[in-house]
């Protein structure tokens, strides 16, 4: 089975479209269950309303490897941390409703302050979110987003088609290229994201070619893009959308009529909907 921790401004919304495309009624978005966490107990409850699941993927996978799932594919996808940090700011800015400034917000927020390791260790623990690269059957760099299909194309347990449309698009870059040549926000944001610096610089350096040397593919090698201006949206597509609306409606009634759960929402990722679950102390640089 496939678990995709799906890291915001990774590009997994439009790798989420792979797979709502290739799995339908067989894909669960684990996001529907709209907390903040997705537990065991989660997960069996997901079993039971998809009796042939064969993808989960969600924001909410935190720490996936505590998960027991039936011959798990564990899978992600990393970006460069300035670059995802950069963003996640702006779409903060041009979907949320944040009024702080870059600089604040770095020193503010969980979503932009070491994310990448915190989803995938469930804390700031650098060497856990290694162990978890090691083990994961495929990581995906968003800089070789085309290169990394080819890889998870050789690589799938399932045969997968791979034309994708890009998706939650930035209504305007002009935040965004503005921070990037300002190199004191970049050496800033950098130095509240070492653990994700040292996390991607190890995706770089040992994960990915391996995992290319496994699938038998050049990490250098150019491939023509799987992207396309209206790629075919397949009946398995429109089964996984009618199917998530149901399940986000039973998750309604389980967590907040029956279960009464009190787990934070997860809500909008524009939002620093990440810091009930993962705020410790204020961040900070490491």
């Amino acid at each position: 089975m496939i678990v995709c921790l799906h890291i915001p401004k990774t590009g997994g919304t439009s790798f989420n479209f792979i797979l709502e495309n290739n799995f339908g009624f067989r894909n669960c978005h684990t996001n529907q269950t709209n907390r903040s966490t997705f537990t065991q107990a989660d997960f069996d409850f997901a079993r039971k309303c998809y009796p042939r699941l064969r993808s989960i993927v969600g924001h909410n996978l935190v720490d996936p490897a505590q998960l027991t799932v039936p011959d798990p594919f564990f899978m992600t996808i990393l970006r460069e941390p300035v670059a995802r940090v950069i963003s996640h700011y702006q779409y903060s800015v041009q979907r949320g409703n944040n009024k702080k400034s870059f600089e604040e917000t770095l020193r503010a927020s969980e979503n932009i302050e070491n994310l990448q390791v915190k989803l995938i260790a469930g804390s700031r623990d650098l060497d856990k979110a290694k162990r978890f690269l090691e083990r994961c059957a495929f990581v995906g760099l968003t800089e070789k987003f085309d290169l990394s299909l080819r890889v998870l194309e050789r690589l799938s347990p399932y045969p997968l088609k791979l034309n994708y449309q890009r998706r939650v698009v930035a209504e305007s870059n002009t935040l965004k290229d503005a921070l990037k040549r300002d190199e004191r926000m970049s050496e800033l944001a950098r130095e509240y994201n070492q653990l994700d610096m040292a996390l991607y610089q190890f995706a770089v350096d040992e994960v990915f070619p391996r995992l290319c040397a496994k699938a038998g593919v050049n990490p250098e090698e150019k491939v023509p893009s799987y992207s396309s201006d209206a790629p075919r949206e397949t009946v398995n597509y429109r089964l996984s959308k009618v199917c998530s609306k149901m399940f986000r409606e039973l998750c309604k009634f389980r967590y907040n009529v029956l279960l009464r759960d009190a787990r934070p929402r997860l809500g909008n990722t524009a939002e620093d909907i990440f810091a009930p679950l993962l705020q410790r102390e204020p961040a900070r640089p490491v």
